[in-house]
């Protein structure tokens, strides 16, 4: 069972309505509210335990691709996934005591937790630094040097969250207008697989792929912008990752 903190009624007030996945609560984190925290040194991905797709931006598909099959969120706005498990609610990349598998690629998407930048509303065009409170990344009263904010202002951890939630939203801004100009072109759709490991059979479903015989068919013109773009790597990345299906299982 994933452990949490207790957070205060103050900041539960603050909660968004739709919450990311693996996030429990979002809270703008203020020096006159939150400068009794740091962050953990030592970083558990217990809170990714029970999820077996973990989102992924574009940029991280050359790394992805070496370990994980990467696949494609349902819905009209497909989402790029490194699947990491067979079973749903069951993560084979997180060991029992919280630990992602040594060697294996680690998404952003989870780097970057327990921070993400939430828009201050839909028409407002800045973003706001929050963090999941209830994450027992947080410790009160913990290392100073790892304390979200000090005396002097903004600590070394909130710049670095900054900074990264930054450079996290562009790579999600590339991300989305692929994926867009992909489902454009009717490339995308659903998918299943199914493997026999140990004389268990394991099926996995719900994902969409991009149909690679349906790219063959564009049109010159359309698969020489493809490349011009960028975007033809992002489609040879998502293929090759495929092939990580035959050995995935092996350890279930």
């Amino acid at each position: 069972m994933v452990k949490r903190r207790a957070i205060s009624k103050e900041d539960k007030a603050m909660e968004p309505q739709n919450l990311p996945l693996l996030y429990k609560t979002l809270v703008p984190l203020l020096p006159e509210r939150h400068s009794g925290l740091s962050l953990a040194a030592q970083k558990s991905f217990d809170f990714a335990s029970t999820a077996n797709a973990i989102p992924l931006t574009v940029e991280e598909f050359p790394l992805a691709l070496r370990h994980y099959p990467i696949v494609l969120s349902g819905g009209q706005m497909p989402t790029p996934l490194a699947l990491v498990g067979f079973q749903k609610g069951k993560n084979d990349y997180v060991d029992a005591d919280g630990a992602w598998r040594d060697g294996a690629y680690v998404p952003a998407y989870l780097r970057r937790f327990p921070f993400a930048f939430v828009r201050e509303s839909e028409e407002a065009t800045r973003n706001i630094l929050c963090a999941d409170l209830s994450s027992t990344m947080f410790e009160t009263n913990g290392d100073p040097e790892r304390a979200l904010f000090t005396k002097d202002g903004t600590g070394k951890v909130v710049t670095a969250a900054l900074d990264f939630c930054k450079r996290y939203e562009t790579a999600q801004a590339r991300t989305r207008a692929a994926m867009e100009e992909f489902a454009s072109h009717e490339l995308i759709g659903p998918s299943t697989v199914t493997i026999t490991r140990g004389g268990k059979t394991l099926k996995v479903d719900g994902f969409q792929t991009i149909s690679e015989e349906k790219m063959r068919e564009l049109p010159d013109d359309v698969l020489a912008s493809f490349m011009r773009r960028g975007l033809g790597n992002i489609l040879s990345g998502h293929f090759t990752s495929l092939s990580n299906f035959s050995t995935m299982g092996d350890t279930v």
